[in-house]
C-alpha cells in the first residue's frame, strides 16, 4: 500500500489537520498520468503515445483501498496512531463532503509515500 498526504493549506490561527488516504501500489502515479494527458490539449497531446490514449480509463475505486481519510490523533505529522478527522474538518478543508472528491483531491494534490 502506499500512503498519500494531503498537508493542510492552514492560514495563521487556522488548525485544519493534514490527512491522508491508503492507495494501491504505483496507481495513484498511473492516475495522475491519466488525469493530466486527459486535460492536455494543443501539441501536448500529440506527443502522447498511441498505447496511452487506448488504455481505458482508470476508475478512482481501483486507485484507493477505500474512500476512507485518516489523520493522525495529533493532527500534525503522519506516524503513529490513527484516527478518522470530523466530517466538518473535510468540509472546511476540501470544501465538500463528497468522499470521492475528498479522495480524487488528496491524490491529485498530495504527495505519495512509498511503503518501505
Amino acid at each position: 500500500m502506499e500512503k498519500i498526504v494531503y498537508k493542510a493549506p492552514n492560514a495563521p490561527g487556522q488548525h485544519m489537520p493534514d490527512v491522508f488516504i491508503m492507495t494501491q501500489p504505483g496507481m495513484a502515479e498511473k492516475y495522475r498520468a491519466q488525469r493530466s494527458h486527459q486535460g492536455s490539449t494543443g501539441n501536448h497531446q500529440k506527443h502522447v503515445r498511441e498505447s496511452d490514449m487506448s488504455q481505458p480509463p482508470i476508475a478512482l475505486v481501483d486507485v484507493v483501498q477505500s474512500y476512507e481519510v485518516f489523520q493522525t490523533r495529533t493532527g500534525r505529522g503522519f506516524n503513529g496512531s490513527v484516527a478518522r478527522p470530523a466530517k466538518s474538518d473535510l468540509e472546511a478543508l476540501f470544501n465538500t463532503s463528497d468522499e470521492q472528491a475528498i479522495a480524487e483531491e488528496i491524490i491529485m494534490k498530495g504527495e505519495i509515500q512509498h511503503a518501505h
